[in-house]
């Protein structure tokens, strides 16, 4: 399956335009707010800097990601992704006034609300998306959407870049555009992107719950959770080696997360190849191992350079991962219970990075930096044996041990390194 095959879907077209706008304009919202409210990097080490990102972080998710699960299951899909990107749209608009000194508390507060609508529209989007493709097209539908938004939020910072600092107004009123724009081409859509039927919350939150506990699904949800946990250990640990050895201090956690970035851009365009060569549970394999042995090397070096591509390469095996775990979810859940369930696995899987990042801080504080890289490779090592033997929910049809031949070489490898 080509991702530029989707492009024959009138309504996918549409989907990924309302997405470019939205996100395009919400990147540029959150530059200019940036430049109104005098955020810039500080003098403070990495670690306080991590520290806080991480802890801000958590707050949309554990707020607003059961909110949005809900909402996704409650109301219409389309009717969300219309109404949201209206609600987007009033919000950058308003937001012009907090260049006045005395509405500059206004800033945040629209800036606090944009997070929230992130992730309810987040949701909408990604549950909608088994309505617009089929089954088998989902790891491209999903692997096209995060490509999508790498290239909206360069668009959006390169417009706030030239009209942010000197024309802050106009700059938010472009964005507020942009949302009205992307609300017009969703509610250009005829598919009906569903909702959910029940309006007996409890029912409904247990029949999420059984839904969660299909073991396709929660093979899906445990490893792409783990791998994330690991990776924010790998990511504290080398931001403060890099810190330490630059003297970057914010800026050396920044450079770390865009070296993820790129890691995670490049493993956004090949997802699609690497599910149609490999099966799920291969890819979960190979994202560990390939982890494990990466990590091992940087342990080792001890030099940023090497830490930055290892973590580069741990993001882009961590990505593949991820784009063939959303299609898993979307593909194996009820559209009546998908709002719930896919909030739960992105909302999971994301404060797994946060507490990883959290304990990469913690062990750096009383460990040393290979000793802090070791302890990671252990655990990449460890859960690549457990993912090659676990049943990955094909019990049924297949041998729950059977793995494509071409992830036994990383098998081999990691065992050693696990000795």
């Amino acid at each position: 399956m080509r991702r530029r095959d989707l492009f024959a879907y009138s309504d996918f077209r549409l989907a990924i335009g309302g997405q470019l706008l939205s996100q395009a304009s919400d990147a540029l919202t959150s530059f200019t707010l940036a430049e109104i409210l005098v955020f810039s990097f500080n003098s403070s080490p990495s670690l306080i800097a991590m520290a806080s990102t991480l802890l801000m972080s958590a707050i949309p998710l554990v707020v607003v990601g059961p909110i949005a699960g809900h909402l996704a299951d409650r109301f219409n899909r389309k009717s969300i992704l219309v109404n949201g990107h209206l609600a987007r749209a009033v919000i950058a608009g308003s937001a012009a006034i907090s260049v006045l000194p005395r509405f500059h508390a206004f800033g945040y507060v629209a800036f606090a609300l944009l997070l929230g609508l992130t992730r309810i529209l987040y949701t909408a989007r990604a549950t909608a998306f088994p309505q617009l493709v089929r089954k088998h097209e989902l790891v491209a539908a999903d692997s096209m959407s995060l490509i999508v938004a790498v290239f909206a939020g360069s668009i959006g910072a390169g417009i706030g870049m030239s009209t942010a600092h000197h024309y802050p107004v106009f700059a938010l009123l472009i964005a507020a555009g942009g949302q009205l724009m992307a609300s017009r081409l969703f509610s250009f859509m005829s598919t009906d992107l569903g909702k959910g039927t029940s309006k007996n919350s409890r029912g409904h939150l247990l029949s999420a719950i059984k839904q969660l506990k299909k073991q396709k699904t929660k093979f899906a949800i445990y490893a792409t959770a783990s791998h994330r946990l690991i990776l924010g250990i790998c990511i504290a640990s080398i931001s403060l080696l890099v810190d330490a050895s630059y003297g970057l201090h914010t800026t050396g956690y920044v450079a770390v997360l865009g070296f993820s970035a790129t890691g995670a851009f490049i493993g956004s365009v090949t997802a699609e190849w690497m599910s149609e060569h490999f099966p799920r549970r291969s890819i979960t394999v190979i994202a560990f191992g390939g982890s494990a042995i990466v990590i091992c090397v940087a342990s080792f070096a001890t030099t940023p350079r090497v830490g930055l591509f290892a973590v580069s390469i741990a993001s882009f095996l961590f990505q593949n991962l991820r784009v063939r775990s959303d299609a898993t979810v979307q593909s194996n859940v009820s559209q009546s219970n998908m709002g719930h369930v896919f909030a739960a696995y992105d909302m999971l899987y994301n404060l797994a990075f946060i507490a990883g990042g959290i304990l990469g801080i913690a062990l750096s504080g009383s460990l040393s930096y290979s000793a802090v890289l070791g302890c990671a490779v252990a655990g990449f090592a460890a859960m690549s044996l457990v993912f090659a033997v676990i049943n990955d929910g094909k019990s049924e049809l297949e041998s729950a041990n059977k793995i494509h031949p071409s992830a036994w070489p990383i098998v081999v490898q990691v065992a050693a390194i696990a000795q």
